[in-house]
C-alpha cells in the first residue's frame, strides 16, 4: 500500500508515527508501512485554511482591536504583531478579536494572524494571514491658540506625532474641514472682519493609506479684521537730502508703517499715526524705493495690511556751480561747468522773457549753436536725476552767466572763405577752380535722403535735378548762358566759374530748376520743411539786392540744422544773416 503525504503536514505525520510506535498498538511488521499511513491520513484531515477578513478598529490612542473570520474547525488563533521582519505571538485566542494594548500613540503597526486545531495534544496551525496594517490614533491636540490678522487668523497648538493635521471652522452651524497641513501652524486667508471657530485633530496614516484620526481639540473662538491696503503713495522732494512721502488715509487705521528698500527687503524707518512722512539725512541725487502699510491695534497687538505698491523717487541733484562759456564765435559757443552727480543737466537760455530749456546734456559741458551775431544771451544750468520710474528731479539753478557773441568774421583757409565754419560762394567769395568734393558731400546727401523720405510719407516726390557741379562744368554753363542771353542777364541767374554755390558739393536744385516749380506742392512743402534737415533756399524772393540773384525756390543749400532754421526764422537770406555782401568786383 502507497500512500502521498502532504509536504506542509510532514511535521505533523512524523509526530503521529512517534506517538503510534510507543504505544506499542502494532506489530513491528505493520510499522513499516501502515504506521505512518494512518498517521498521516489522521493529520491531514486536521489541515485548517487561511485565516481571511481580518480588520481593525482604533478606539483610542495604546490600542488597535483586531477581528477576523471565523474558520470552521479551528480550536483558536495565533496573533502575530511584527518585530525586526518576524511576527512573533502576542497572543492565543479562542475568539475571532483581539483588542492589542500598551501601544504608543499615533503608531503603525503590522499584523498576522493563523488559526489551530489541537491534535493529540500538539497545535496544529494553518497558514498566515495576509499581513494587515494599522495605526493607533493620535494624541488629542491642546495647546490650541489664535492670533488675529489682516482679514486671516493664524492658529497654531503643540506638535504631536502624526501624519498631519485637520483643521475645521464652524461654518453655517457645520464644522467643515477647510485645510490639511504638515506643521502645528495654519493662517486661514480670505475672511471678512468678525468672529469665527476652529478646532484641529491629528491623523496618522497607516501603510495602506487609511486614516486614524485623534480626538478634536477644544474649540476656539477667534476674531479677524479688515485693514485695507495703502493707496496714492507719492513725494515730494523739498532738497537733496530728504523726501516727503505722502498717502491716502485708511478707514480704522491705527498708524502706518515705512519701509525703505536695502538689499532687497523694505524693513520699517518710520511708525507714525498721520499720512505724511519726511525721509532725511540721504545723499543727494540718489535714487530710493518705499512701501507703506496700515495697521490696527487689536489686544495690544499690530494687525498690518499688504503693503503698497512699489513706489520709487530720489533726492534732488546738488546745485550746478562754475558756469563758463568757452570758444564763443558770432553763431557758437560752449557752456562748461563743474560735475555733480545726476543723471543729466538741463541747459536754460533767457528768451522772451521766459527761461526756456533749449538743452540737455549727460556731461558737464554742452555746445550751443544758431545764436545771432552781436547779441547778448543769459544762460543758467541744473542737475536732473530720473528715478526708477522715470520721474526727474532737479537741483537748485545755477547763477546766471551773461554771453555776448561777436560779429562774424570771414576766415580764408587754403583760398576758401568761411565765415563761422560755413564755407561761402556768391559773387563776392569765389572757389579755387582745383577745389573739388567729387560730388555731394557726405552730410548733404545724407541730410536730403532724410528729407526725401519725410515728405514721401506726405505724399511729396522731391529728387535731385543738379547737385554737385565743377568749375569746368559751370564755366561751360556761364558761357552757353551768356552767348544766348548776354552776360549781364546771365549774371542774374547764373553764376560765373568759381563762384557757384554747387561747386561747394552742399547744394542741389530740386526737381524742376525753372519758374515752373514756383507754386507746386513740392515746392510749399520743400520751403516750410527744408530747414528740419538743415537745409535754406539759398536764393528768397524778394532778396535779389542781398543774395545777387534772382528768386530760385528749387536751389537749397545745406548748412546744418541748428544754422538753417536760425536763418529761415529770421526770414534773412545767408548774406544778410551772416553780414556778407554778394558782388562781382567788376
Amino acid at each position: 500500500m502507497k500512500k502521498i503525504i502532504n509536504r506542509k503536514n510532514a511535521a505533523a505525520v512524523a509526530c503521529a508515527a512517534m506517538m503510534i510506535c510507543a504505544a506499542g498498538a502494532v506489530p513491528d511488521s505493520v510499522l513499516s508501512v501502515s504506521m505512518p499511513v494512518q498517521a498521516a491520513e489522521a493529520v491531514e484531515q486536521t489541515s485548517l485554511p487561511q485565516v481571511t477578513g481580518l480588520t481593525s478598529k482604533t478606539p483610542d490612542i495604546s490600542s488597535i482591536r483586531l477581528s477576523w473570520n471565523a474558520v470552521s474547525g479551528a480550536d483558536g488563533y495565533s496573533v502575530g504583531m511584527r518585530s525586526k521582519g518576524q511576527y512573533p505571538e502576542i497572543a492565543d485566542v479562542t475568539d475571532t478579536t483581539y483588542l492589542v494594548t500598551g501601544l504608543p500613540a499615533a503608531t503603525r503597526e503590522n499584523f498576522k494572524v493563523r488559526a489551530y486545531k489541537i491534535v493529540n495534544g500538539q497545535k496544529v496551525y494553518g497558514d498566515y494571514s495576509v499581513n494587515y496594517n494599522s495605526a493607533t490614533n493620535p494624541r488629542p491636540i491642546s495647546g490650541l491658540k489664535a492670533q488675529t490678522g489682516n482679514a486671516s487668523v493664524s492658529l497654531s497648538w503643540k506638535n504631536v506625532g502624526c501624519s498631519n493635521y485637520r483643521v475645521f471652522m464652524l461654518k453655517n452651524g457645520k464644522w467643515t474641514q477647510i485645510a490639511q497641513t504638515d506643521t502645528n501652524s495654519y493662517t486661514v486667508i480670505g475672511l471678512d472682519a468678525g468672529s469665527y471657530k476652529f478646532k484641529v485633530r491629528a491623523c496618522k496614516r497607516d501603510d495602506k493609506g487609511a486614516n486614524h484620526y485623534g480626538k478634536y481639540s477644544q474649540e476656539i473662538t477667534a476674531q479677524a479684521v479688515m485693514v485695507n491696503k495703502v493707496t496714492g503713495l507719492t513725494s515730494k522732494t523739498p532738497n537733496t537730502s530728504s523726501i516727503k512721502l505722502s498717502w491716502n488715509a485708511v478707514s480704522g487705521a491705527d498708524g502706518y508703517s515705512v519701509g525703505m528698500r536695502s538689499k532687497g527687503k523694505y524693513p520699517e524707518i518710520a511708525d507714525v499715526k498721520g499720512t505724511t512722512y519726511t525721509v532725511k539725512g540721504l545723499p543727494a541725487a540718489t535714487r530710493e524705493n518705499f512701501k507703506v502699510r496700515a495697521y490696527k491695534i487689536v489686544d495690544g497687538v499690530k494687525i498690518y495690511s499688504d503693503y503698497c505698491e512699489n513706489y520709487n523717487s530720489a533726492t534732488n541733484p546738488r546745485k550746478v556751480t562754475g558756469v563758463k562759456a568757452s570758444d564763443i564765435t558770432a553763431s557758437t559757443l560752449d557752456l562748461n561747468w563743474k560735475s555733480v552727480g545726476c543723471t543729466s543737466y538741463k541747459v536754460f537760455i533767457y528768451t522772451n522773457g521766459k527761461w526756456k530749456n533749449i538743452a540737455s546734456s549727460t556731461v558737464n559741458s554742452c555746445a550751443i549753436n544758431g545764436l545771432y551775431a552781436k547779441t547778448t544771451y543769459r544762460f543758467k544750468v541744473r542737475a536732473c536725476k530720473t528715478d526708477d520710474k522715470g520721474s526727474n528731479h532737479y537741483g537748485a539753478y545755477s547763477e546766471e552767466i551773461t554771453v555776448k557773441t561777436p560779429d562774424h568774421t570771414v576766415e580764408v583757409i587754403n583760398g576758401m572763405s568761411y565765415v563761422d565754419g560755413v564755407l561761402l560762394a556768391n559773387k563776392t567769395y569765389s572757389l579755387p577752380a582745383s577745389y573739388d568734393p567729387k560730388g555731394l558731400t557726405k552730410e548733404t546727401s545724407a541730410a536730403f535722403k532724410k528729407m526725401q523720405t519725410a515728405a514721401y510719407k506726405d505724399g511729396i516726390s522731391l529728387w535731385v535735378c543738379s547737385g554737385y557741379r565743377s568749375y569746368y562744368d559751370q564755366r561751360y554753363l556761364y558761357d552757353m548762358y551768356c552767348n544766348r542771353d548776354g552776360k549781364a542777364a546771365a549774371d542774374k541767374y547764373s553764376a560765373r566759374p568759381g563762384y557757384s554755390d554747387h561747386q561747394t558739393g552742399m547744394a542741389i536744385d530740386v526737381n524742376n530748376a525753372s519758374d515752373s516749380f514756383g507754386g507746386t506742392r513740392e515746392a510749399k512743402w520743400l520751403a516750410n520743411n527744408c530747414a528740419k534737415y538743415g537745409f535754406i533756399i539759398r536764393y528768397p524772393k524778394g532778396k535779389e539786392a542781398y543774395t545777387g540773384y534772382q528768386y530760385e525756390p528749387w536751389h537749397i543749400r545745406y548748412v546744418g540744422t541748428p544754422l538753417a532754421q536760425n536763418i529761415t526764422n529770421s526770414g534773412l537770406s545767408l548774406e544778410e544773416y551772416f553780414g556778407i555782401t554778394s558782388q562781382y568786383k567788376d
